[in-house]
């Protein structure tokens, strides 16, 4: 029992402390540039948002369908599909330019999967034109989540069984101290 009230603490500790969130869970968006001629869109009757973006890839469409995001071609308004490896190469290299320290260099593309020499992941959403990377640190905390909120099995149903398990002992061993200190000092009042 002692075990995972001392892990709980632990990672409570350093959830309230917080040591190294900013960089693990740093935004890396892409790197937008200023329009350099008037654009005009003839929006779709369904599309409930509409953004123009200009990258180092050029410009993009980017517009909400039904509550899904897609990025479209400007001059035929159909789905534009993920870019090439150099593109996507191009892309990435032109974001994490921002954060060398971090991001250090590209050395592999897998789909829309891309990794760096510092242990990073970053993942394309092209449909968003937008970035999310993943570190060994950010990977660590995640891992200290799942030790805090008891979830050690892989499998939900049986960590919500270990964690009202958890509790409930944690409850009767708090009860028993409680009555043993309540005990101890009628005990000690008495002589």
């Amino acid at each position: 029992m002692l075990v995972p009230l001392f892990l709980w603490a632990l990672t409570g500790v350093i959830f309230l402390v917080k040591p190294g969130y900013e960089a693990a869970y740093e935004k890396l968006p892409v790197r937008l540039y200023a329009m350099d001629s008037p654009m005009t869109i003839t929006p779709d009757a369904r599309w409930q948002a509409i953004s123009i973006k200009r990258s180092i890839l050029g410009y993009h469409l980017i517009v909400q369908e039904e509550g899904h995001w897609q990025q479209l071609d400007l001059q035929t308004l159909a789905e534009r599909p993920l870019p090439s490896q150099t593109q996507l190469l191009a892309l990435v290299n032109d974001a994490i330019s921002a954060n060398p320290k971090r991001y250090g260099s590209i050395v592999s593309v897998e789909g829309n999967q891309v990794f760096t020499d510092t242990g990073v992941e970053i993942s394309v959403d092209w449909s968003r034109l937008a970035l999310q990377q993943t570190g060994a640190d950010t990977r660590i905390i995640r891992t200290l989540y799942k030790i805090h909120y008891l979830q050690w099995l892989g499998d939900s149903w049986l960590n919500k069984v270990l964690g009202v398990l958890g509790l409930v002992a944690l409850f009767v061993v708090t009860l028993f101290g409680l009555l043993a200190y309540v005990n101890g000092n009628k005990y000690r009042n008495t002589q």
